[in-house]
């Protein structure tokens, strides 16, 4: 089974094929918020030199967010666009969960996306990635959810420019291949205009 991977939610466009959850192939590109000029050119390019066509894509793995506005809603769009012509559905990613699928043996996750208005998009996870609060909150909620934490805990702090500089693609694919497909008409974008 072929996989696209597609993250447009920061100042990197990221895509990526997965054949059986292996890792073929990854184009990562700095476009500083031209994505909606390059994406659709990168997808045919990675696609063409994996001698692969847009129909043999089974399963669309897509950032939807939180991140850049602009950004978050060109990546979904794609993926909507091609699901739809192809009849496949979609699996939405967490910009903020997929921060930690790369590290285990913590009792919780953390991971803090600051704005440019004083508030955090937060996400506090279990031991076992299991989503326990995404939320815009602002800094004193942020330190009373930080207070209620126990045990060994992983914190991320996420900007614009370093949010998927350490993620494990095949590590986001195999959590991910585990949750509920969507068709592409009920995809939504997490995007805030608060957020970056």
């Amino acid at each position: 089974m072929i996989s696209l991977f597609l993250d447009t939610s920061s100042t990197t466009l990221l895509l990526a094929i997965v054949k059986d959850q292996k890792l073929v192939d990854t184009l990562k590109i700095e476009s500083l918020r031209e994505h909606s000029i390059y994406a659709v050119e990168k997808l045919k390019e990675i696609l063409e030199r994996n001698s692969l066509y847009v129909k043999d894509i089974s399963k669309i793995y897509v950032v939807n967010g939180p991140g850049s506005f602009t950004g978050i809603r060109i990546g979904v769009t794609i993926a909507k666009t091609i699901a739809y012509a192809l009849k496949k559905e979609i699996v939405t990613v967490s910009s903020l969960k997929m921060q930690i699928l790369n590290y285990n043996n913590y009792d919780n996750y953390l991971v803090i996306m600051k704005d440019k208005k004083d508030l955090s998009f937060v996400g506090v996870y279990d031991k076992n990635y299991n989503t326990l609060f995404e939320k815009l909150i602002n800094q004193e909620e942020l330190e009373k959810k930080i207070g209620e934490l126990k045990g060994n805990i992983k914190t991320i702090e996420v900007t614009e420019n370093n949010l998927n500089q350490n993620i494990n693609i095949e590590k986001i694919i195999e959590y991910y291949n585990k949750q509920a497909l969507i068709n592409p008409h009920e995809v939504n974008p997490n995007y805030l205009k608060e957020v970056i």
